[in-house]
Parts: structure tokens; sequence; C-alpha cells
């Protein structure tokens, strides 16, 4: 008996090893799954996050000289990526970062889908030609050719700016605040201005802040802080002292309070002129368009300058069609002295205006001669831009491939060809625009303006 209980224990421990033993692997195992099984989900979220980061659904590369024109600006437009600050150089290659790797297998229509992405974050805003007859229309301000009530010479001048407060004004620039740089061209513009003329500073998404919390605050505040009156340096100056950039972006309560700050300046006696700054979307509800309509249709009948300040695609949609509904003038800007440029034609406006109080005659043929020195320039802002667009691609292109080894050889030439086909194009509708815009000098605003929107069907 003593025995068999010896060997039954013998029997009974070895079991219970080997039972502890195979629980021990066992649990190895599980383990050992569970600590690969993050690796591999992660590998996959990482993939996915990879593959989302090209859009899928993105604007097909311009193909002709009215698909160049209508291609936004993108993300990095205005800027040369090789110049930037080290921290704002460094927000572009994040962006590049995202793009997934690509290798020789790839197929044609990913290797198009690459390039879209690519363009689409560096492609530069081309003005419109059509932004060149409004220009020339400003030019001409109170010649007979102009049949716009607008540009007609009235007794009184009233210039209104509705500037940009929002959180996305601290923003930098160059070292300085797109706010500052805001102020500081404001400020030279109405120095400038003739002594009988008048000028309001009205600004809006100054208050609260940028959070969720402080929405409500932010969406109802627009105040002037400069009524209509003749330009006071001191008080001026005082007034751009009162606000900072803080909240969220109310274009349409901006608009409506503009139309109620000039509702007594009947467009009959008034020549009345509202500049419209931003450099975002209208984030606080609400239509800007159709206030901008009704702005247009009112009896105060102003000229509407909008002006986007160093704005992303999204913004720059909505604010152009803000001009186009109020029969306005858009223009992009991405550094002060653009910014400056584009209040220059309401300074031109002004002098005229003092000009013509005092009898003086417009000289058609000078007239002309401006006109020829604005084509110029907008030559050499598309020349500029293709040059920008194209040693931003090249650097983006250089980093994908020598840097990051993300693309191979082949698709570094692929992307060469495809960026000389943009600039080819560039250079094709330069030259097309330019020498339409010469041809058509000569004639009457109204045969211009017909003959543009019959060319490249812009409204």
């Amino acid at each position: 008996m003593g025995k068999m209980k010896l060997e039954s224990y013998v029997k009974l421990t070895f079991l219970s090893l080997s039972l502890f033993l195979l629980i021990a692997c066992t649990s190895e195992e599980a383990s050992k799954n569970k600590t690969e099984e993050p690796t591999k989900e992660s590998h996959t979220e990482n993939k996915n996050e990879n593959q989302t980061s090209l859009k899928e659904k993105i604007i097909n590369p311009p193909t002709s000289t009215d698909e160049l024109i209508k291609y936004p600006g993108g993300k990095y437009a205005g800027k040369t990526v090789d110049l930037l600050p080290v921290d704002e150089k460094a927000e572009v290659y994040k962006s590049l970062d995202k793009m997934p790797p690509l290798n020789n297998d790839a197929s044609e229509k990913e290797k198009e889908l690459y390039w879209n992405n690519i363009l689409y974050m560096f492609h530069e805003d081309f003005i419109d030609p059509q932004t060149v007859l409004e220009k020339w229309k400003m030019e001409s301000f109170g010649s007979p050719e102009i049949k716009d009530p607008r540009f007609k010479f009235k007794e009184n001048l009233n210039v209104e700016i509705v500037l940009d407060a929002s959180g996305s004004m601290n923003g930098k620039i160059g070292g300085k605040t797109k706010m500052d740089l805001a102020k500081e061209s404001i400020t030279e513009f109405a120095s400038s201005l003739p002594e009988e003329a008048n000028v309001a500073l009205r600004v809006y998404g100054h208050k609260g802040t940028g959070s969720d919390n402080n929405k409500k605050l932010s969406c109802e505040s627009s105040d002037v802080v400069y009524v209509m009156q003749n330009y006071e340096e001191n008080n001026f100056e005082e007034a751009l002292n009162q606000f900072n950039p803080s909240g969220w972006t109310p274009i349409t309560l901006a608009l409506n309070k503009a139309k109620e700050d000039m509702a007594k300046y009947n467009g009959d006696q008034n020549t009345n002129i509202i500049f419209l700054v931003s450099d975002g979307v209208n984030t606080c509800g609400g239509d800007p368009v159709n206030v901008a309509k009704d702005l247009a249709e009112s009896n105060i009948q102003p000229i509407i300058n909008v002006i986007g300040f160093d704005v992303d695609s999204e913004g720059q949609a909505q604010l152009k069609n803000i001009a186009t509904a109020s029969e306005g003038i858009y223009a992009t800007v991405n550094n002060q002295e653009a910014l400056r440029q584009q209040f220059e034609s309401a300074k031109d406006i002004a002098e005229k205006w003092d000009s013509w109080k005092r009898d003086a005659i417009n000289d058609l043929d000078s007239i002309r001669v401006d006109r020829e020195f604005m084509t110029l320039a907008f030559s050499n802002d598309w020349g500029e831009k293709r040059d920008k667009q194209n040693a931003n691609l090249i650097s983006a292109a250089d980093y994908l491939f020598y840097e990051k080894k993300k693309i191979t050889k082949e698709m570094y030439n692929y992307l060469s060809d495809k960026r000389d086909e943009q600039k080819d194009l560039i250079d094709s509708s330069q030259e097309e625009v330019v020498s339409y815009l010469e041809s058509i000098n000569d004639k009457t605003y109204e045969e211009m303006k017909k003959s543009i929107e019959e060319e490249y069907k812009q409204k």
C-alpha cells in the first residue's frame, strides 16, 4: 500500500507539473500575442494615416488659362519655402511628412493623385484678369466712360475699413503679427486721405477667445473704434490701441453693422468705399454673401474692396463670393507690401476726388498709360508667382526624395515633368492674358467688361 501510494503521489506530482508547464506556456504565448497585436494595429493605423493624408477628392491640375485662374491658392501660396524661418519651414515639412511612400509599382492613377496633392499645397493664386479690369475701373474714377454711378464724382468721400480682429490675426508674417501689419498699413492709408475726406474703422471678433465657451460673446462682437470723421492722428492711433485679436470671425455681423454705419450717407451725394479685411472664413453663422449683396444694392451704393490677408483656399473662395455678390473687388495678399498696395486704389480715388473738388481735368491719355502700367504689374505678378511656385515644387520633391526617401527616382522625374507642364501653362497663359489686356486698353470700360466676360466666362 505504501508503495502504491508513493507511485500514485509521483504520478500526481508529474501530472500537476505538466499541467503547470502547459498553463505557463499558454499564458506566455497569450502574453506574447497580446504584446504583438497592438504593434500590428499600430502599424495598420499608421498605414491608414498615411493613406488618408492624400486627398482623394481634389481639384484636377489646371490645363487651360481659365482653369489656372480659377484654381485656388494653396496652403503655402505666397511663401518661398527655402527662405522661410526655421519654425515655418518645419510646418511645411510636417505636411510633406504626411505624404505616404510611393514605390516603382505605383499605378498612373496613384502617381497623378500624389502630384495633385503636392500641387494643391503650393499652387499660387494667379490674379484674375477681371481684377485688372476692376482696377482700371477704379483708376478711371470720374471718367465719362464709366456708367457705374458708384464711380461718379460726388460731393463727399467716405471710407470705412472693416477689420478682422479674430484670434488668427495673431499669426506672424516675417516676424510681425498680421494684426500689427494691418494696423500699420491702415494708419498709413488713413493719414494719406485728403483733409475733407472721412474715414471710419470697425473691427470684429475682438472679444472673448477662440474657445467654444466664448463663441457667443465673440460672434456678437463688432464695434466702431473710430467713427466716420476726418482723420485725426492721435485719436486714430488711440482707436487702434483699443483692441487685440482674440476670438471668432463674425463677417456677417460686421457687414450688417457696416451697412448701419453708412446708412445716412446716400450714394447720390456721397462716394462710399468699404474695405473688408479678413484672414479667414466666416465662423459665426449667417450668410455674408447675401448681406454683401444687400449692402451693394442699398442706397449707400458702396465700392466694396475685399482683401484676403494670408487666407487659405476655403477662405479665398468665400471672400471671392462676397466680392462677386457685391460687384466688388477681391484680392489675396500675403505680406504687408501687398496689403498696402490694395489700399492704394482708394488713395488714388481720394486724390482724384480732391482734384475734382479743385476743378482739375482728367487727362485721358495718362489714364491709358496708367492702364499699361497696371497690365505690366499684372504680368510681373504672374511671373513672380510662377517662379515661387516652381521653386516650392522643386523643394518639395527634393525633400521627399533626398531627405525622406519617400519617392523613387522615377517618381521624382515624374514630378519634375509635371512641374514643367505647369510652368509652361503659366507662361503661355500669361502671354495670352497680357496680349489681350493690351489689345483692349483703348476700348471703353463697358466694351472691356463685355469682352473679358466673353473671353474668360467670368462674372
